[in-house]
């Protein structure tokens, strides 16, 4: 999903969330601009705890968390808190004397002189603790515009911005507290203690109650505003005792006890997961959480309830940075931390920049410029070392692009659709060391049935299609790759667990990755988890879905190529019925496939040479064949000229009809024409074979009538023709007429009309018709009709 695909109220409270940061950072900056260069009394108060608020003063030994006693001779028992700002002494110059009591129970006298506040001073006490804020949002606002609306990516911005605010909020109210800004912290404080049951809800893996009850989220956050309004309500009330303490202990309580749901939950998960990868998320997010939550839960918690700071509040929240990179890491990527290279690869560096920070040293106390010696080698050289430790951590990715360029010379030589398909699937092994690989092609245009083949992996061979797979329906409508360790973590996964975890069990694969073709998936390559244990990485990835690409290019030219040769067979076939022009039409509706047995209204014409028999019976085999071959060149080109369709040659005779298989409008027609062509054609012929002797002359004859037109024969040996009474009586008519004569049936006649010239021959009893059939003779075409 993309940002821009959000709802209006998804995008609503993504501003929100980042408004309420970014106003908060517009008051801390306002607040640095307009105290800069005026005098500052080098302290603040947060109830009856000192934080200095100036770099001098935290070297004179002011900690914060120490507790004020008295301020210029006035014990703080005497007065109330509200009391203080009448004993500072705010004059530029004036000093103001502390008697305070340390963490560590040590009570000590300090003289504090106003002075101007520097941007050395903002920078020293709060420049740590507003960075530290940025690095929060960063990484929130990184994660969720890279899987924008996730309940990870929610959780982790909520609470980068969430933090980033109490720690600038705390700022401004301890050293300058004012309606606007007290508010604005009450809130943050309040905010931020509850979203570690956010946090607990979406990690390590989003919690059922996400998807099926949304809503529990806004009763989380109700109770931080409410945490917010009794602070604000002690607040402004300046009560002590009980009520006091629900407005300024309830926070930390109540972050206290979120923390140890989220802690509990991941325990849980850690050791009852059932999933490796649920199991191994679950780990690293413990750790991150009581190495990262704890201390500042922990120090937060004595400073409210035991009224005791062990150490300045500044330094423990930087604890939370590694929570950050754990929950930021599992946002960003579920295959999980690769930590056999990760580990090599930090000890490498380690060492290599430890070396090179000796051998500065050692430059640098000989000379200061001598360090400039070791600099532009080292510009020079880096980047072939980080190349070669690259290629001795990832062998195969070295050399990825000979195998790739091997792997393409094979797909490029596949004489198959199977070829390419076995290719592919041993394509992961070569390339990433997987255990193995299944390519397959679904079926639909590209096949009738599918095709799959597998390396290392012989259950992907059996089972049922793979068209009704989940996770190959999901791949073909999201057109994206789907990986194992994604069903565990993804809610929604949650109600198709079984059904996935059975397919990638079925093909051996940790990952399916989608073969694209003309924006359709029309296939995948399943890989299989790596040999090493490994996970793959980005570059693994892209290299073996380029492989894929290249294999669809490889089918798509196998397919072309298996087309063409199909259809020059198919042409082939074709030229022995059909004249050129009708080919070309025949082929541009479908080729032979499209000529399937029909009912149509055809005309046949038939033909056959008078006196055959006693002429090839008085003369040598060669020339009855020479005669033929020159009577059926002549009548061929008749045939294709007015597009006739040739059933077949037998002998001394022939039949074409028309109007089949394309449409032909004037069928009757073209038959008369060609039938008036042939016999000028053949009194032509005559005129030769009477000076060699041969008394040899055509008989034609052409009826009208619904035929079944379609293929006869079988695969190999078949012809295309006609069945029915219409070519029975044009045979008929042939047979019965003289040499030069055409004889045509009572439905030509009427067909032509006046157009022709014709006569009657009277009835004729006909072999195979129980009626005598009316007969005409064909004479010419009228001049001028």
């Amino acid at each position: 999903m993309r940002f821009r695909d959000g709802t209006v109220w998804q995008k609503v409270l993504f501003a929100a969330l980042l408004g309420f940061y970014l106003f908060g950072f517009l008051l801390t900056a306002a607040d640095k601009f307009e105290r800069v260069g005026r005098p500052d009394v080098g302290w603040g108060l947060d109830g009856l705890a000192c934080f200095p608020s100036r770099a001098d003063v935290a070297l004179a030994g002011l900690v914060a968390g120490a507790r004020l006693l008295q301020l210029n001779g006035t014990s703080l028992s005497e007065a109330t808190f509200e009391q203080v700002p009448h004993y500072v002494r705010k004059g530029l110059g004036e000093v103001n004397r502390l008697i305070v009591e340390l963490p560590w129970g040590v009570v000590s006298e300090l003289s504090i002189p106003v002075q101007r506040l520097t941007w050395t001073d903002v920078l020293a006490l709060d420049g740590p603790t507003i960075a530290l804020g940025v690095l929060f949002v960063v990484v929130g606002l990184t994660s969720f515009l890279l899987r924008p609306y996730t309940a990870s990516s929610w959780a982790l911005l909520a609470l980068g911005c969430a933090i980033a605010s109490v720690l600038q909020g705390r700022s401004l109210y301890i050293v300058r507290s004012t309606v606007l800004t007290t508010v604005y912290f009450r809130l943050t404080v309040g905010f931020v203690s509850c979203v570690a049951f956010h946090g607990g809800l979406a990690f390590p893996v989003p919690h059922p109650l996400l998807s099926r009850r949304p809503r529990i989220l806004l009763g989380v956050y109700a109770i931080g505003l409410t945490i917010a309004v009794l602070q604000l309500a002690a607040w402004s009330s300046g009560s002590v005792g009980a009520f006091s303490y629900v407005g300024g202990g309830l926070d930390t309580s109540v972050m206290l006890v979120s923390v140890l749901v989220f802690v509990g939950r991941c325990c849980v998960l850690a050791v009852r997961a059932g999933d490796p990868i649920v199991t191994q998320r679950a780990r690293i997010l413990l750790a991150g959480t009581v190495f990262g939550v704890g201390p500042v839960v922990t120090v937060n918690f004595l400073r409210s309830a035991l009224q005791t700071m062990l150490v300045d509040m500044r330094l423990v929240y930087w604890s939370l940075t590694l929570l950050l990179l754990a929950m930021g890491y599992l946002t960003l990527r579920h295959d999980l931390l690769n930590a056999r290279i990760a580990a090599r690869r930090a000890v490498i560096y380690a060492g290599v920049v430890g070396m090179l920070t000796c051998v500065a040293i050692l430059l640098v106390a000989v000379r200061a410029y001598a360090v400039a010696v070791i600099l532009f080698p080292l510009l020079y050289w880096w980047p072939r070392f980080d190349a070669r430790l690259n290629a001795w951590l990832y062998p195969k990715r070295a050399r990825f692009p000979d195998l790739m360029r091997a792997i393409g010379n094979e797909l490029a030589t596949a004489d198959g659709v199977d070829a390419v398909l076995q290719i592919l699937a041993g394509a992961p092994e070569r390339l990433c060391d997987a255990r193995s690989g299944v390519a397959f092609l679904l079926g639909g245009s590209w096949a009738r049935d599918e095709q799959i083949s597998g390396v290392g992996c012989a259950s992907a061979l059996t089972g049922g299609r793979l068209a009704d797979e989940v996770p190959v329906h999901l791949m073909s409508t999201t057109r994206r790759g789907i990986f194992r360790d994604h069903i565990a973590v993804e809610p929604q996964y949650a109600n198709i667990q079984a059904e996935c975890y059975r397919c990638f069990d079925r093909l051996c694969a940790d990952v399916l990755l989608p073969i694209v073709h003309d924006g359709r998936v029309v296939g995948g390559l399943a890989v299989g988890p790596s040999a090493a244990g490994d996970p793959y990485g980005t570059p693994d990835l892209d290299a073996l879905a380029t492989v894929a690409q290249q294999a669809m290019q490889a089918i798509v030219r196998v397919r072309a190529t298996e087309q063409l040769r199909a259809r020059e067979l198919e042409f082939a076939d074709l030229k022995r019925f059909f004249p050129p022009q009708i080919i070309d039409q025949v082929m541009a509706k479908g080729g032979a496939a499209e000529l399937r047995s029909q009912r149509k209204l055809v005309t046949a014409f038939f033909a056959d040479l008078r006196g055959f028999t006693s002429f090839s019976e008085t003369v040598e085999p060669e020339e009855v064949m020479a005669t033929l071959a020159e009577y059926h060149a002549a009548m061929g080109r008749r045939i294709a000229e007015l597009g006739g369709t040739l059933e077949r040659f037998a002998g001394d005779g022939f039949m074409v009809f028309f109007n089949d298989p394309v449409e032909q409008a004037d069928h009757v027609e073209r038959a008369a024409r060609m039938a008036l062509a042939m016999r000028a054609d053949v009194a032509q012929l005559r005129a030769a074979w009477s000076r060699k002797g041969y008394q040899i002359d055509a008989g034609m004859g052409i009826h009208c009538g619904y035929a079944t037109c379609g293929f006869i024969g079988y695969e190999g040996r078949r012809d295309y023709g006609v069945i029915g009474n219409v070519t029975n009586l044009a045979a008929r008519l042939s047979g019965a007429a003289t040499g030069g004569e055409i004889l045509i049936s009572g439905r030509i006649r009427a067909e032509l009309g006046d157009r022709y010239e014709t006569e009657s021959v009277g009835e004729l009893s006909l072999k195979g018709f129980h009626q005598p059939q009316a007969a005409f003779r064909l004479l010419g075409w009228k001049i001028g009709a």
